[in-house]
């Protein structure tokens, strides 16, 4: 009996003290925009990619440009924005081989997608792009040199 005790005192410990504090989601997000141009036009299916540095909260945020080149961030858990903070800014655009959109029930690996941006907008070591996130932000621009 005592033994099941200090059992469910323990799981009933794990439970409530494992994740080690606030949960992401209660991290005040603030509303992030801004345009991708690539060689000086708006593109669109480009996937933006918020990528948390440094001592920045949160998991960062995503979103793709229209066909004028915008977009707005979302975090993982669908709300509007990202948390303050600051971050490596990741940039791709996913065609098939001939070059044409990936259809909105085609999966990117089975039609062979290819990363049609230079792989250096992708990698959250190398990408010149950054931003800073703050409770209120202006829109963000960013301009890609050059396709593959």
């Amino acid at each position: 009996m005592r033994y099941n005790r200090l059992l469910l005192s323990a799981l009933f410990l794990c439970l409530t003290g494992c994740g080690g504090g606030a949960s992401e989601n209660t991290l005040d997000v603030y509303p992030v925009s801004g345009t991708v141009t690539v060689d000086g036009e708006a593109v669109q299916g480009v996937s933006v990619t918020f990528f948390p540095e440094g001592t920045t909260k949160g998991n960062g945020g995503f979103g793709a440009t229209d066909a004028s080149g915008k977009f707005t961030l979302k975090d993982r858990d669908q709300r509007d924005g990202v948390a303050e903070g600051t971050y490596r800014v990741l940039v791709t655009r996913l065609v098939k081989p001939d070059g044409s959109p990936i259809g909105g029930e085609e999966m990117a690996a089975d039609v062979g997608a290819m990363n049609q941006l230079p792989d250096m907008y992708n990698d959250p070591k190398s990408s010149p792009l950054t931003a800073t996130v703050g409770k209120t932000n202006e829109p963000f621009k960013f301009e890609i040199k050059g396709k593959k």
